[in-house]
């Protein structure tokens, strides 16, 4: 046996194999001989092929862990109860009802590559006697409930095995056994516990789970924080595109002072215009393109128009462009810290990836039932998150707005164009803040046929000033009291607001 450390604790050793070897499953069973004859009491699922049975009996409550997970196949006592997953499978729902209140006659190694078998009686209810069949082989472990006659009741995973046809109603047939080599001994009994090869057994295994645990949630939060980190690099590039447009619009104000002093000179219906621009070298022919079906007052305006469109938009550029620097620092440092987190961080670097619309999809929701109808709405949630739900088709808009929103809600919809209904939930007497109007508008803007465009017009107002007027067209509405948000898209904004959709 290995020295235990000074502290009293088992020295952990990282070896290149995880499973336990077959002496090691032979000392174990051994040590764990106490608990035949206890009554199983409870039956908790872990895994989809690793379960934990509680125990009562001579002596006293224990929990029995068997896991037949790729490289974590084992079977020893453990003092706590391990987390249970968030849908338990259905072998575990096969088990309690198999085995609770059943008493635990024996428990062996079988012949054949590391197998254990626990049999249980049931005299009470006067069924025939179960065992239960741990192949604790490595990435080919399995779990199998296994009727009296040798006949397979149900597995926890799938049959793995090329060899065997180890499938509900065929026969049980152990694994052939291997030669068994000299190994070194890789636990320190855990002097004073109650089974003392368990206890260095479940801190070994605690700690690569842990660490495996570490690892898996690491990578869920660097991958969205990666993703963000390339979205803010590229809505900067398209940032510094349209900085580089500014210069360009002195060249649209000099042909619309060209066209106000010629305004004179140009027939209605032109489709061009050459005219004189006097330049410090002399004077030169411009030749200006023309919408023939407008008079030349209106052509000249949108010259203008387009100049200051793009002079007044440098601000807001330079605004957006420092902005997304920062958060591109932030999201940097984020992600270098994540790479170095321990687990009990992660839930606070989560909390920060959320705030800057970085944070990993939450875990998909149990799948309705088929006979519960799926909702009129796709839900999705603002950066403030407040619920923001989209209608899936003109019929459903008319439900989600008729029969969904309350009055207090808000109401969204691309103006003028086909499109979802969106509504923002809010409690009585509250208003939306600036970041969740944007983000509506924006879902409005993208469940509409203005997807793609620049900038999209949406009408907003409160779900009770919205109407249907009877017999009109599925998704057809009259509303009030609304206003108009002239939006300016932001592809990052719908990126992130697209990936926090609730399914």
């Amino acid at each position: 046996m290995l020295p235990a450390a000074a502290s009293g604790r088992p020295l952990l050793f990282r070896a290149t194999r995880l499973s336990l070897s077959a002496s090691e499953i032979r000392a174990v069973v051994a040590e764990l001989a106490p608990l035949v004859g206890s009554r199983v009491e409870g039956v908790r699922a872990t895994a989809e092929r690793a379960i934990v049975l509680e125990l009562f009996g001579r002596a006293g409550a224990a929990r029995l862990l068997l896991s037949a997970e790729a490289d974590l196949t084992r079977v020893h006592a453990v003092e706590r109860r391990p987390p249970a997953p968030d849908r338990p499978p259905g072998f575990q729902q096969l088990l309690r009802k198999e085995l609770d209140g059943a008493r635990l006659d024996s428990i062996g190694v079988l012949p054949g590559d590391r197998v254990v078998e626990l049999r249980f009686e049931r005299p009470e209810s006067g069924a025939p006697a179960l065992a239960l069949v741990a192949e604790l082989t490595g990435r080919h472990g399995n779990l199998l409930l296994v009727q009296a006659d040798g006949t397979i009741q149900a597995s926890a995973g799938r049959n793995l095995s090329q060899r065997r046809e180890l499938v509900p109603g065929k026969r049980y047939e152990a694994p052939a056994p291997r030669p068994e080599r000299d190994e070194v001994a890789r636990f320190a009994p855990v002097a004073g516990a109650r089974f003392p090869l368990s206890a260095a057994i479940d801190v070994h295994y605690g700690a690569l789970e842990a660490e495996r645990a570490a690892a898996e949630a690491r990578r869920r939060l660097r991958d969205p924080i990666r993703a963000a980190l390339a979205r803010n690099r590229r809505a900067l590039e398209k940032l510094a595109e349209e900085a580089a447009r500014v210069p360009a619009a002195e060249a649209d104000r000099r042909v619309a002072d060209l066209l106000k002093q010629n305004l004179h000179a140009i027939p209605r219906g032109a489709r061009e215009a050459t005219l004189t621009e006097w330049t410090e070298e002399g004077p030169r022919e411009v030749t200006v393109p023309l919408d023939p079906a407008l008079p030349p007052r209106e052509n000249m305006e949108r010259w203008y128009r387009r100049y200051r469109r793009i002079v007044e938009s440098a601000a807001r550029v330079a605004a957006r462009e420092a902005e997304v620097r920062v958060r591109l620092g932030e999201l940097t440092g984020l992600l270098a810290a994540v790479d170095t987190a321990g687990l009990d961080a992660l839930p606070r670097l989560e909390k920060e990836a959320r705030r800057l619309g970085a944070a990993p999809r939450p875990p998909p929701k149990p799948k309705a039932r088929r006979d519960e109808p799926a909702p009129p709405y796709r839900a999705f949630r603002s950066l403030a998150h407040l619920a923001i739900l989209v209608g899936r088709g003109a019929a459903e808009n008319d439900e989600l707005t008729v029969r969904v929103a309350r009055g207090n809600d808000l109401w969204l919809h691309a103006r003028g164009l086909p499109g979802a209904h969106v509504v923002v939930r809010l409690e009585k007497g509250r208003a939306p803040d600036g970041e969740s109007l944007l983000d509506a508008a924006h879902l409005a803007a993208w469940f509409s046929d203005a997807r793609g465009e620049p900038q999209v017009e949406v009408v907003h107002t409160r779900a009770k000033y919205v109407r249907k007027v009877k017999g009109s067209a599925p998704g057809a509405v009259t509303y009030s009291q609304e206003r108009t948000i002239l939006l300016r898209v932001e592809p990052s904004r719908t990126e992130r607001l697209l990936a926090s959709e609730e399914v």
